[in-house]
């Protein structure tokens, strides 16, 4: 029988990246998860942690990961069915950046308006949140991905348009009348991290017929941030269309290629054993979807 106290110790420092951290979120000293970890792993037969930061799962941890999310599903499902539950369960979702900075925060506030679970969002690129829903770390997540996971479901969400946009006064500078192609890329551009190359380069690639080229780019991790960067004249960026709506009317920001614009279609994954709740905030999530994407 395994230790559930500990399994649940061993979700909170994932969570958390750190022993301090996770014992900090458990009400406990880090020395009583320490102990608890390695109680679980000598019960296991093999290390579950590398102890590296952020702490990462061994692939026997991965195991033990998805397992007790399952059994978090389970639990709840019991609870509400017999009426018992005292509190209600956090989701723990993974979302990437631009829909947290366009239409996410419609489906929280719907969500919050019919049930109390907190949600734990992870931020993560579209690449990389199907991954966290395998590792067990969340219960869904929202991915450029559509081949659901084993033992899970996806759902075809829309498709989210993004152009390259840039300030007047940034083509007034370094663009003048020349806004081709090669000129556009030999000016300074924006990229969120390192995962947002496959984003820029599919976009050179599929939209301007160019080789894919970030030597001028600056990196600025921030949504907001991201945005104004390109308002304020330092750089061209490829922002989500839903994201700049008042500024492109305003005359803040231009479409360098308004005819150009890339696609990237969204997917919602979820675990078969999911939750009424997660049942409820994956309708909320379909709903918005269909009045803020594309088909």
């Amino acid at each position: 029988m395994l230790d559930y106290a500990a399994l649940h110790s061993f979700r909170e420092v994932l969570r958390y990246g750190s022993f301090e951290r996770g014992a900090q979120a458990l009400n406990l000293t880090q020395s009583a998860v320490s102990q608890k970890i390695k109680r679980l792993e000598q019960q296991v037969g093999g290390p579950v942690l590398v102890r590296i930061k952020p702490l990462k799962a061994t692939p026997l941890g991965e195991q033990l990961l998805s397992h007790v999310q399952k059994v978090s599903v389970l639990e709840e499902q019991l609870t509400t069915r017999s009426g018992a539950a005292d509190s209600a369960s956090p989701l723990s979702v993974a979302v990437n950046n631009d829909v947290l900075a366009t239409w996410f925060t419609e489906v929280m506030a719907r969500f919050s308006e019919i049930r109390s679970n907190p949600v734990h969002i992870y931020n993560a690129d579209q690449t990389q949140t199907r991954t966290l829903l395998q590792q067990g770390k969340v219960m869904a997540c929202i991915s450029q991905t559509g081949t659901p996971i084993t033992g899970g479901q996806s759902a075809r969400l829309g498709t989210m348009n993004y152009q390259l946009y840039a300030s007047p006064s940034f083509i007034e500078r370094y663009l003048k009348n020349d806004v081709s192609p090669e000129r556009v890329m030999g000016t300074p551009g924006l990229l969120y991290d390192e995962f947002d190359a496959t984003l820029l380069t599919d976009y050179q690639r599929e939209c301007l017929d160019f080789a894919p080229s970030l030597t001028t780019c600056h990196w600025y991790p921030s949504s907001h941030g991201f945005a104004k960067m390109a308002v304020e004249g330092v750089a061209w960026a490829l922002l989500p269309t839903l994201q700049v709506k008042q500024e492109v009317t305003s005359g803040q920001l231009i479409s360098l290629f308004p005819s150009k614009q890339l696609g990237v279609p969204l997917f919602w994954h979820w675990t078969e054993q999911a939750s009424s709740a997660l049942g409820d905030f994956s309708q909320m999530v379909k709903h918005i979807s269909k009045e803020q994407l594309k088909p």
